[in-house]
């Protein structure tokens, strides 16, 4: 018995079976039916069903209408399926078929078909607001996608004579044979893409879609692709969108990943893509990525080769071993260079960081204003350039070479950080402190600080240049040249410095420089508390002392000498004093070796100032150029000249027998012959100042105690005279016999050496 549902009438809960068929008419209305096996459905035009369910042998057939929720098992046609509740879903499950629909009417992809595997659609149309949906194993064939709606295809779906029109959209999962475009802007010219043509300003977009060798496919603004796979040999190009995780063989160019991921495959390449919230773009061994742009919060890693990849805010770039870029910016992002990845020519500006670590290397780097880079870990930089405003950081295992600092630039080396033969430029600073070391560092405009516990080695400066030894910092074998300027400051320590002519070294108070060499038109300032020991003065060098010269053995003061501090010497050896003193009002002081006066005015008006040694000897030697006249005064006071191992040797002097000296007031006057010679004394004074040959026809005046002296007897005297004057020539380097000797062999001893002495 049939069924029938008239116009006007509305139907709720009827079922069609074998036998009893369901007719709705024109008008007519039925809620919720279900075509059992072996029933059928007929739908005449305006008659309608909201609710549908087809059983597996059941039929419905149109040309009505269907809305709501529609499943079919078994077979539909001819229908319209409308927006009546606003959410229409026919779905077409396992073995079941549908023709010669028609999707109309509602709200964006809100009426929808879908193809699940084992069914099929054909000569389907599609209207505006429509999706069809065909899954893996299902089938589509005939269907016209007109504009507004969107025909889905899934990977493994079967679709033949598809047609996308102008204004429509495809989503297609399966594999690329044919160059297409896929635009939002839209299709310039049809495509054909395998099975279905896509019509002149459709739009397409791909999910799981394979693009293989030799196709082409165009993504245009504002259209995302998922689960890409690019084939050696296939193209991608943007500026649309690759989402989900996608592996490319081939190439892609201009495109975009936003929370996704491309996987750049061995013999793979990315051109111009850009990064957005975490997207990922990895490069393998045997890939390349070039002009990559990341930003909030996007990764490129590198395996294998990139080049001119820009990192914005957020946006970070990690090499690994095997990795190498180059060419990169690092504007606000951050560059990881690690595991023997390589890094080379990079630019980190404002709010940029580079790091190199884990044996990770960067080369050819410039920092500007706000941009750091960092080296630490067994990390390696080298011909780094920092310019104003930027710095580069050494930590505990990094090491750099060959780096530049220059106009405001700043390198810092920390605890256990290397900087080797670094360049400072004009304005440009290297700051080292607590373990931080400098090797061959080159100062030439710039400045070098040198703090607590850090170390220097092998600095060179020149014009304009300043290396700053601060407090418990340590700088050796300084070059100080033309124009620069070495500072020792208060606990900073100095060895080997060399200054050269035109260069500068400031040895300030509690400041200590050692074995500093000053050459011909060098310059050293000893400021009042600094040291500075082992001093070397070449010709036409300048000595400025207001502090203490310490020299211990030989030692060469060839210098214009100024100032009001204290020269030194002790232990064996000759300090030689050969330059010009006129402007030196200080101190020489004597406990050891001897002090040889060796020019007119040597010491200029200082005092000289007698230290008795418990051994050896100390020795005043005074050159013809300043030696007093005949008759004459010599120029300098002389302090506490009184103990036996002490002596005054006038080497210019000619030694008279017979001659003699002894104190007149508080001057001490040496008879030769019809010659005198006056020294002025302050301080103690010695019983006697026995007159001796010096070994080299010169004078030597020997002071010795009141008891030593009234003990001497004429013959002992003159024995020991003559046997000064056949002394070897190195009996100066003799030690001397100990003062608790007897005293007559103690003078006797004493004389015999003195003589000798050069």
């Amino acid at each position: 018995m049939t069924i029938t549902v008239s116009s006007g009438t509305t139907a709720i809960g009827l079922n069609a079976s074998s036998g009893n068929p369901l007719v709705v008419l024109s008008g007519g209305v039925v809620e919720i039916a279900t075509v059992l096996s072996g029933g059928t459905a007929l739908l005449s035009a305006g008659g309608g069903i909201i609710n549908l369910t087809v059983s597996k042998g059941g039929v419905v057939d149109g040309p009505g209408d269907v809305a709501g929720a529609v499943e079919v098992f078994g077979s539909i046609s001819r229908v319209t399926v409308t927006d009546a509740t606003n959410g229409n879903e026919l779905t077409l499950f396992s073995g079941a078929t549908a023709s010669n629909l028609t999707l109309s009417g509602g709200i964006t992809n809100q009426v929808r078909l879908q193809v699940e595997g084992g069914a099929s659609s054909t000569d389907g149309i599609f209207d505006t607001g429509t999706l069809e949906v065909v899954y893996s194993g299902g089938a589509a064939s005939g269907d016209i996608v007109q504009s507004g709606a969107t025909l889905f295809l899934e990977s493994g779906a079967i679709a033949s004579d598809e047609t996308v029109l102008s204004g429509a959209a495809l989503a297609y999962g399966e594999t690329l044979s044919s160059d297409f475009i896929l635009t939002s802007a839209p299709l310039l010219g049809a495509a054909q893409l395998g099975p279905v043509s896509v019509a002149a300003g459709a739009t397409i977009q791909l999910y799981g879609a394979t693009v293989l060798s030799g196709v082409t496919v165009i993504l245009g603004t504002d259209t995302a692709s998922d689960d890409l796979t690019i084939s050696a040999g296939g193209v991608a190009v943007g500026p649309g969108q690759l989402a989900g995780l996608n592996f490319v063989a081939g190439s892609a160019v201009g495109v975009s990943v936003e929370g996704g991921q491309i996987m750049l495959l061995s013999g793979g390449s990315a051109s111009g893509v850009t990064g957005y919230y975490d997207g990922v773009i990895d490069v393998a061994v045997g890939a390349n990525a070039t002009g990559t742009v990341l930003s909030s919060g996007s990764d490129l890693v590198v395996y294998g080769t990139a080049t001119g990849t820009v990192a914005n805010t957020s946006g970070v770039v990690t090499v690994y071993s095997g990795g190498v870029v180059s060419a990169d910016i690092i504007a606000g992002g951050d560059e990881f260079v690690s595991s023997g990845g390589r890094a080379v020519s990079a630019t980190v500006s404002s709010g940029g960081f580079e790091y190199a670590m884990f044996s990770g290397t960067i080369t050819s780097t410039t920092v500007s204003s706000g941009g750091d880079v960092f080296v630490h870990s067994g990390g390696v930089a080298s011909a780094t350039t920092v310019l104003s405003g930027g710095e580069e950081h050494l930590y505990t295992g990094g090491v750099t070479f060959g780096d530049v600092a220059q106009s405001g630039g700043l390198e810092i080396i920390s605890s256990g950080g290397v900087a080797n033969a670094a360049a400072i430029l004009s304005g440009g600073l290297e700051y080292l402190y607590t373990g931080g070391v400098a090797s061959g560092t080159t100062l030439s405009g710039g400045d070098s600080l040198i703090s607590s516990g850090a170390t220097a080695v092998g600095l060179t400066v020149s014009s304009g240049g300043i290396d700053k030894v601060l407090y418990l910092g340590t700088a050796s074998g300084t070059v100080v040249s033309l124009g620069g300027d070495e500072y020792v400051q208060s606990g900073g320590y100095a060895s080997g410095t060399q200054v050269l002519s035109g260069g500068l070294q400031h040895v300030f108070s509690s400041g200590t420089a050692v074995a500093t060499t000053v050459s011909s038109g060098g310059r050293e300032v000893i400021y009042a508390g600094g040291v500075a020991s082992g001093l070397t003065v070449l010709g036409d060098g300048d000595l400025v002392d207001n502090g203490y010269v310490s020299i211990s053995g030989a030692g060469t003061l060839a210098a214009n000498l100024s100032g009001n501090g204290v020269i030194a010497q002790s232990g064996a050896g000759d300090l030689l004093i050969s330059g010009t003193g006129a402007m030196f009002d200080g101190y020489v002081t004597i406990s050891g070796g001897t002090i040889e006066l060796a020019t007119s005015g040597a010491i200029g008006t200082a005092e000289v100032l007698f230290h008795e040694p418990a051994t050896g000897s100390a020795v005043l030697q005074i050159d013809a150029a300043d030696a007093p006249a005949a008759n004459g005064t010599f120029a300098n006071t002389i302090e506490n000249f009184s103990g036996a191992n002490e002596d005054i040797d006038l080497r210019s002097i000619a030694y008279v027998a017979g001659a003699s000296a002894a104190i007149v007031g508080s001057d001490l006057v040496l008879t030769e012959g019809a010659d005198t010679y006056t020294f002025k004394l302050t301080g103690t004074t010695a019983g006697a100042y026995p007159v001796l040959s010096d070994g080299h026809g010169g004078t030597l005046i020997d002071p010795t105690t009141a008891a030593a002296h009234k003990a001497l007897d004429p013959k002992v005297l003159a024995f020991a005279h003559t046997l000064a004057a056949f002394a070897p020539a190195d009996a100066a380097n003799t030690a001397l016999v100990s003062s608790t000797s007897p005293n007559a062999l103690s003078l006797f001893a004493h004389a015999a050496a003195s003589a000798g002495r050069v």
